[in-house]
C-alpha cells in the first residue's frame, strides 16, 4: 500500500487507523517505511509545462536543486514544490508590475 499522508482526508486516516488496530488485534506486524518522491526532468517538465531542456537548463543554473541517481537527475517532489510556488510568485510580481505600468504609466 502507498500512502501520501499530505493527501489523505479524515476519512483516510480512520481507515488507515482502523486498519492498524484490526492488525493489532489480530497480531499482526505491519511493516511501515518512507521515502521521498523523485521527479524526473521530463516529468518536471510536464508539470511546469516547460521543455525538459529547460529543466535541466534550471538544474545546472541551480534554480532547481537535484540529485544524481547514476547519470540520470531526480528532483525531490519538495523541490518541485518549491520551485513551481517560486514560479508563481515571479509571475504574479511580473504581471502586477506590468498592470501598474499600464495604469500609471511607469
Amino acid at each position: 500500500m502507498t500512502i501520501n499522508p499530505a493527501h489523505l482526508s479524515d476519512d483516510d486516516w480512520a481507515t488507515l487507523r482502523a486498519f492498524l488496530e484490526s492488525a493489532k488485534a489480530r497480531g499482526e506486524v505491519v511493516d511501515v517505511s518512507a521515502r521521498v518522491e523523485l521527479l524526473s526532468p521530463a516529468e518536471v517538465a510536464k508539470r511546469l509545462g516547460m521543455s525538459r531542456s529547460t529543466v535541466l537548463r534550471r538544474i545546472a543554473d541551480g534554480d532547481l536543486k537535484a540529485t544524481k541517481v547514476g547519470t540520470h537527475h531526480r528532483i525531490p517532489l519538495a523541490e518541485f514544490e518549491r520551485y513551481s510556488h517560486e514560479l508563481m510568485r515571479r509571475m504574479a510580481e511580473a504581471s502586477s508590475a506590468d498592470i501598474a505600468a499600464e495604469l500609471f504609466g511607469e
